[in-house]
C-alpha cells in the first residue's frame, strides 16, 4: 500500500513528500531515545529573514505548529536518526557532551511564489535540540525558557534505565532555509525562518 510521508517538519503551504509502503514504524538502530511531541514558534529576533506578509510564509505569524518525531541510536556503530511521525528516518548527529541531537534534511519543494513552472526550488531544514533527563527537566521547571544560557541544568545525564530511556524534554531550534529555483522561477532570493522548539516525551515509545 502506498502512502505519503512528509520529508519536512515545517508547516507551510509547500509540497515536499515522499511515497512509501505504509507499515508499522521501525526505528533505526538498537536504542530508542523516545518520541517527542514538539511545538514550534517563529523567532523574530533570532535570525528569521522571510517576509511573513508573503503568501508562502504567512503562517509564520500564527500560533506556531506542532510535529512529532523519535530519536534513535545504534550503540555499536554510533549511528543516529530522527524519524518523523510519518515514518521517514533522517540521519542525525549526537554530541554527547552537549546532549544535543542535530538533523538536517534538504528536499525539493513547490513554493507558490516561485511559479508553477519553477524547477529546482528546495527547502533545507535543520532541527537541533538538547535532550534533558527527568531530573534536568525538573531543574528548569519543565520549561525550555529556563534552560541555562551556557552549560546544562543540574541532574543526571539522559540514558537507559530499567524503566526505559531517561529523556523527558527537548529544547532547541528548527531552522528552515528556502532556496530559490534555478529554471523558470519567479523567486530569486533565499530566506530563512527560525523557530524555537520545545518537545515533551511521549511514554508509549522506547520504554
Amino acid at each position: 500500500m502506498q502512502a505519503s510521508r512528509r520529508l519536512l517538519l515545517v508547516s507551510l503551504p509547500v509540497a515536499a513528500i515522499v511515497f512509501a509502503c505504509a507499515s508499522e514504524t521501525v526505528y533505526p538502530g538498537d536504542l530508542v531515545v523516545g518520541m517527542f511531541d514538539f511545538h514550534a514558534q517563529a523567532k523574530w529576533d533570532g535570525g528569521t529573514s522571510c517576509n511573513p506578509d508573503s503568501g508562502d510564509f504567512s503562517r509564520l505569524v500564527d500560533g506556531g505548529f506542532d510535529f512529532a518525531g523519535t530519536f534513535s541510536r545504534d550503540s555499536v556503530d554510533g549511528g543516529v536518526w530522527f524519524t518523523t511521525a510519518e515514518g521517514f528516518s533522517r540521519k542525525a548527529v549526537f554530541d554527547a557532551q552537549a546532549q544535543r541531537y542535530t538533523s538536517t534534511q534538504r528536499s525539493a519543494a513547490q513554493i507558490p511564489s516561485c511559479g508553477e513552472s519553477c524547477k529546482g526550488a528546495e527547502i533545507e531544514e535543520t532541527l537541533s535540540v538538547v535532550v534533558l533527563s527527568d531530573s534536568q527537566d525538573r531543574a528548569i521547571g519543565s520549561r525550555c525558557a529556563n534552560l541555562p544560557g551556557a552549560g546544562l541544568p543540574d541532574g543526571s545525564v539522559p540514558g537507559p534505565t530499567v524503566n526505559g530511556y531517561d529523556a523527558e524534554r527537548a529544547c532547541g531550534d528548527l531552522k528552515v532555509t528556502f532556496l530559490p529555483g534555478k529554471e523558470n522561477c519567479k523567486c530569486v532570493t533565499s530566506c530563512t525562518a527560525v523557530y524555537g522548539v520545545e518537545g515533551k516525551r511521549r511514554f508509549n515509545v522506547g520504554n
